[in-house]
């Protein structure tokens, strides 16, 4: 009995463990990390083809695919969201949501002199005990393209800015986001992830819970998007219409 209730604890542990790490919606850019940061953007791609569906539920689908030289596993979440992109992006921008769809998140905030297209944000993560919390510095871009409407975020993690603390920093992360209008009122929303991360965590276990990650962050998303708060949000455009912000 002894050894079932410390086998319970411990994937209890494990998973919120995981959860925080994975849905975070900023990442990390590798440094020393498993795969450099050009072929980051095959291991992202969501057209590859060695991406292998692992669930389909709820109107959202879960893909997994091996990475070369990491025990951790990407992943890659798809669905139609009942929002605009302009409400969607708002709640993912957003500073303040941080704990209403990331599992875990504290608080997280903008760094003096970030612009729409490009910010640093702080951020920390409360991990249950004995598991130290997490802290990250994120550079996070934003693109749109005016010919297909697309919007592609990325989120990469750098070194610096804020000095390191007791928690742990996290480093080996990166997140793509792609968000294509299909109307006013729906949008196709894309997740790719891979995190490696850190301390002493076997990466089956991480690989075994990664599928319920994309359900919960990609359902609270949607719902806080369509908060009055978000619903109404409008896109800034330049003059050449290129996006400038969000009202």
């Amino acid at each position: 009995m002894e050894i079932e209730f410390k086998s319970s604890n411990l994937r209890v542990l494990v998973m919120n463990v995981v959860r925080v790490f994975s849905s975070l919606v900023f990442a990390a850019m590798y440094s020393l990390g498993s795969y450099s940061i050009v072929s980051a953007e095959t291991v992202l791609d969501p057209n590859d083809p060695a991406w292998e569906l692992q669930k389909d539920e709820d109107n959202i689908q879960v893909y997994f695919k091996d990475v070369e030289g990491a025990d951790i596993q990407a992943f890659m979440g798809k669905t139609v969201m009942s929002a605009s992109m302009s409400s969607i992006l708002k709640a993912l921008k957003d500073e303040t949501t941080c704990a209403d769809w990331v599992q875990g998140c504290v608080k997280a905030r903008t760094l003096e002199g970030g612009t729409f297209n490009s910010a640093l944000q702080y951020g920390i993560n409360d991990l249950p005990w004995p598991a130290d919390d997490r802290d990250y510095v994120n550079q996070i871009t934003t693109v749109d393209n005016i010919d297909t409407g697309e919007i592609v975020v990325t989120l990469n993690a750098v070194e610096g800015h804020i000095p390191v603390t007791d928690n742990v920093r996290l480093q080996n992360m990166t997140i793509r986001y792609f968000l294509s209008p299909i109307n006013q009122t729906e949008t196709n929303v894309i997740w790719v992830q891979h995190t490696e991360p850190g301390g002493h965590i076997p990466g089956w276990l991480v690989n075994m819970l990664l599928l319920d990650i994309p359900f919960y962050s990609l359902t609270r998303l949607e719902e806080l998007a369509n908060k009055p708060d978000y619903r109404s949000a409008k896109f800034i455009y330049g003059e050449d219409r290129k996006i400038l912000g969000i009202e």
